[in-house]
């Protein structure tokens, strides 16, 4: 029976090392590099998709102004909206506005 299967075995897989030549793989991988390297000259050249030239331009009522990170599931950051400043604390599944003074104040105390 473990005859048969080994025979098996070496039928249908070979049983051998593949037989792909070094230089064969190296030439393949140039030419994903070259490849690579057109799309990147390409795309700088005639410039990204309108799609992707919005990503991160949007400039709407919300401005982030700074997030610290206080434990792997509590953020804390400050947000401007319509004249106001909030000093917010984001955590898993919840919100609150810590602080909240207007933009033309000075340093809160």
């Amino acid at each position: 029976m473990i005859w048969v299967a080994a025979a098996a075995a070496t039928r249908l897989g070979g049983g051998g090392a593949p037989d792909i030549p070094v230089a064969r793989i190296v030439l393949a991988f140039l030419l994903c590099i070259a490849v690579a390297g057109l799309a990147i000259l390409l795309l700088r050249q005639r410039g990204a998709p309108l799609a992707w030239r919005r990503i991160g331009e949007a400039r709407g009522a919300i401005e982030i102004g700074e997030v610290r990170r206080l434990t792997l599931h509590a953020d804390i950051g400050v947000v401007r909206h319509a004249g106001r400043e909030y000093l917010l604390l984001v955590q898993a599944g919840a919100a609150s506005v810590l602080h909240e003074r207007d933009v033309d104040e000075g340093p809160a105390a």
